[in-house]
């Protein structure tokens, strides 16, 4: 097809531009964490004004018979990081509409001097007549209109299309004839960060999918660029906020620099967007340090392997502790020398022993019990029932939210009391020493923020750092990574989203995870649902 070179070249020149040659080589910025500052809403962006929605625009008519809702519109106020409505966001693009034509209608013009429309046919057939020749309309099928020619559009079943209007770039030649370009004539291709897939489009409007389950490189952009949902629900990652994004809404992403942007797909099946890039590009402006994550290609043999990282507790072999405690590991110490490459899954653990899952039967007891390790510590945390801890002549109440630690060889005895099985997480470490430590909610202790959403109250007795946590709904912690000899590990107390590395994982509630320390490999858990998610943050070695 004659248009495949230049399709090529418009997304290789729009996704990947390379610096202009006359510009100094931009610094090298940091891929292993994103915007470290916390939730300012006085600073950052409202995302959810840079979010429109053709749904809540006025029709107005084009070519007398198309009927058009603006999706997003030219900046509404004088600073392009807060605009003064949701929506009015552009600034060299003029519009971003949706436009019908009714079945059996036509339209018919010119658009004015100076402007250019680029359309994409999202659903229903027809023809558009440029010149005496007729060219068949349907979805995947996009065209460019220039003032240069008269436009008649008809509409056999009812037509439907997404628009970018824009002036014409400076030094366009006047046009012959109208542009005609379909995807369908071209394969998909896997793109940009690290999970774009894309088979053209229009020039200015290129059609991509997210495969299900998938995340693309969360990565920020201080010039204009605009995405477009055209088939399938996903989340919107924009800045420091998750928004739910369905079709027929767009969205520009914030000019700071910082405002990372991902379209989340956690479907089934793949989800279409279209991206849309400036006008006229400009000389490539640096990126600010924590800008974007690391934006390699996947390669599913280099490490770290994400799930070797990950561990239920159903899915491990039970075992007996302390007499009458049911275990089950989640995450034990590292198999192998390589701590990116542990030769079992789960197996990952460097400076902690395990951390296990733990059930005691109402009215049983745990306790010390000869023969058991005399130089373990054991950190433990309730999650679910009730009971008592007795040691050192001391007896104390144990309830959800109580955590403790049990020093090296310490007599004690823990007893289940109601109804329940009184369920526990349990973080060993061996060869160390520590005091023992008196039983506290975690519900008291003061409350830290974190990350952007993570809130935070210290695990009494716990190794410092260590938290219990609430990811608020539908928000996402901040992606980072962690420097190699750190060690950090998380359980899911709710169902989650983590991301790992370049990947996505739907985590039932008990399940841990060790962040890879290879200080480039980014991960966060993603809270999508309507309530808040609890998470249990553990720092082993700083």
């Amino acid at each position: 097809m004659r248009h495949l070179a230049l399709i090529t070249a418009l997304v290789a020149g729009l996704i990947a531009a390379p610096p202009a040659a006359a510009q100094p080589a931009p610094p090298v910025e940091r891929q292993d964490a994103l915007d470290p500052t916390p939730v300012d809403p006085a600073r950052d962006p409202d995302a959810r004004l840079f979010l429109g929605d053709w749904r809540a625009a006025k029709p107005r008519r084009l070519f007398g018979a198309l009927v058009v809702h603006d999706i997003l519109t030219p900046l509404g106020s004088a600073d392009p990081l807060h605009p003064g409505r949701r929506g009015a966001v552009l600034k060299d693009i003029t519009a971003i509409s949706r436009a019908t034509l009714a079945r059996g209608a036509q339209a018919s013009g010119r658009l004015p001097a100076g402007q250019r429309a680029i359309f994409y046919t999202s659903g229903g057939s027809g023809r558009l007549s440029v010149n005496g020749r007729a060219h068949e309309l349907r979805d995947g099928v996009g065209f460019v209109l220039t003032p240069d020619f008269d436009v008649s559009i008809s509409a056999t079943a009812p037509l439907k299309f997404y628009v970018r209007a824009e002036p014409l770039p400076p030094g366009t030649a006047p046009a012959s004839d109208v542009t005609i370009v379909s995807r369908w004539n071209n394969d998909r291709r896997l793109g940009a960060h690290w999970l774009h897939i894309c088979n053209g489009g229009p020039p200015g409007m290129t059609l991509c999918t997210m495969a299900p389950n998938t995340m693309p490189q969360p990565h920020s952009h201080n010039f204009e660029e605009v995405w477009l949902a055209v088939k399938g629900e996903s989340v919107l990652m924009l800045g420091k906020q998750l928004l739910p994004m369905r079709p027929g809404q767009a969205y520009k992403i914030p000019p700071s620099g910082l405002a990372a942007h991902s379209n989340i797909n956690l479907n089934d099946e793949p989800i279409q967007m279209i991206y849309m890039g400036p006008a006229v590009r400009g000389p490539r402006q640096p990126l600010p340090d924590y800008a974007q994550l690391e934006n390699r290609p996947i390669d599913p043999l280099a490490p770290p392997d994400a799930d070797r990282f990950i561990g239920h507790w159903r899915d491990a072999f039970p075992r007996i502790a302390h007499g009458n405690l049911y275990v089950r590991d989640l995450l034990t110490t590292l198999a192998g020398d390589d701590p990116l490459r542990p030769q079992r899954s789960g197996a990952v653990l460097r400076q902690a022993s395990a951390i296990s899952h733990a059930m005691l039967e109402p009215g049983a007891s745990a306790h010390r019990v000869a023969g058991e390790p005399a130089d373990m510590v054991q950190h433990v945390v309730i999650t679910a029932g009730s009971g008592q801890l007795s040691r050192g002549g001391q007896v104390q109440a144990v309830a959800a939210g109580s955590s403790f630690t049990l020093a090296p060889g310490e007599d004690f005895r823990l007893t289940a009391g109601g109804a329940s099985y009184l369920v526990a997480y349990i973080l060993t470490r061996s060869g160390g020493a520590a005091a023992a430590a008196a039983a506290a909610r975690w519900q008291d202790a003061p409350p830290s923020r974190s990350d952007w959403h993570l809130d935070r109250r210290a695990l009494a007795g716990w190794p410092a750092g260590s938290a219990h946590v609430t990811l608020a709904p539908m928000a996402m912690a901040r992606p980072r990574s962690i420097a190699p000899g750190r060690e950090e590990l998380w359980v899911a107390l709710d169902d989650v989203t983590l991301l790992i590395g370049k990947q996505l994982r739907r985590l039932r509630a008990g399940t841990a995870w060790a962040a890879p320390a290879s200080g480039i490999t980014a991960t966060a858990a993603i809270n999508v649902s309507g309530k808040p998610a609890a998470l249990l943050h553990i720092v082993t070695a700083p």
